[in-house]
Parts: C-alpha cells; structure tokens; sequence
C-alpha cells in the first residue's frame, strides 16, 4: 500500500511541474503575442480574475490563496 501512495505522490507532483510549465509558457505568449495568443485563452486575465475573486472574499480568500500558494510551491 505505501508503494501506491508513493507512486501516486510522484505522479501528482510530476502532473503539477507539467502544468506549472505550460502555465508559464501560457504567459509568455501571452505576453509576447497578447490577450489572444495561447489558443485564445486570456490567462493573465483569468490569473487576475481568481485573484481578485478570492480577494473579494476577505479572510476565506486570504486563506484560498495561501492554500493555492502552497500547491504550487510545493511545500
């Protein structure tokens, strides 16, 4: 059983660095070729638009995002 949980924790976090890589590349043409240029998707946009959703919720959202923080750095 710990085998599993081992292989399922490695294949999360190697699913998190993918995603991770295609969100900073999504950015980059974002920034490159404007709000339409990864498969015309605004992701700064919509980077921004959670943010200010979480910040809109006070102190659930402080806590949202230091959740989503978390994740991503992977601590």
């Amino acid at each position: 059983m710990d085998a599993v949980f081992k292989y399922m924790n490695g294949f999360f976090k190697g699913l998190m660095g993918l995603i991770m890589t295609v969100l900073g590349l999504a950015i980059t043409v974002t920034f490159l070729f404007g709000a339409d240029g990864f498969m015309g998707l605004d992701v700064i946009g919509n980077i921004v638009g959670v943010i200010n959703g979480l910040a809109a919720e006070g102190f659930v959202g402080l806590i949202g995002i230091l959740i989503v923080w978390s994740l991503i750095s992977g601590k």
